[in-house]
């Protein structure tokens, strides 16, 4: 893998970090050479692609290791805003309905509070109470949570 085949410019290489590999009766047997690559780019395909064809390097002889790519989402501050907003939507319809069904309405919002955001990968029924931030799937679904507490008139 070369640069012109790195989707949105050069690799980003991080410092190079050299060890022994082995010591036996005080002979080494052999190095060890770590260098990090950060890749950041619109373009998935190609990195996914340049991921896989990173394994191509053990023919010629050079041992790698290889982790999956993360798939970060660089707009999510701006889809959190929108999302919360028509999470509120939501819960104020949710809120009518529950009120009409026993004959009262909705009165001023009493309580709001902006709850977790749940980004998994697609169709998954994950959860947790802290959130979650799905790095390794490209396909992704992103839940809101809004909790509002109405008066009711």
């Amino acid at each position: 893998m070369d640069s012109d085949n790195v989707p949105g410019g050069s690799p980003q290489i991080m410092k190079i970090t050299l060890a022994f590999q082995h010591i036996l009766r005080s002979e080494i047997s052999g190095y060890s050479l770590r260098q990090r690559l950060e890749v950041r780019s619109n373009e998935i395909d190609k990195i996914a692609q340049n991921a896989r064809e990173a394994t191509e390097l053990i023919n010629p002889g050079i041992l790698i290791e290889s982790n999956s790519p993360q798939y970060l989402s660089t707009k999510l501050g701006d889809l959190k805003v929108e999302m919360l907003g028509e999470a509120a939507k939501a819960a104020k319809i949710r809120a009518e309905r529950i009120a009409s069904s026993t004959r009262n309405q909705i009165g001023t919002v009493r309580s709001a509070k902006m709850g977790v955001m749940q980004i998994t990968a697609a169709d998954s029924t994950q959860v947790s109470n802290a959130g979650i931030s799905d790095t390794s799937s490209i396909e992704k679904d992103i839940t809101a949570v809004v909790n509002i507490g109405f008066a009711i008139d």
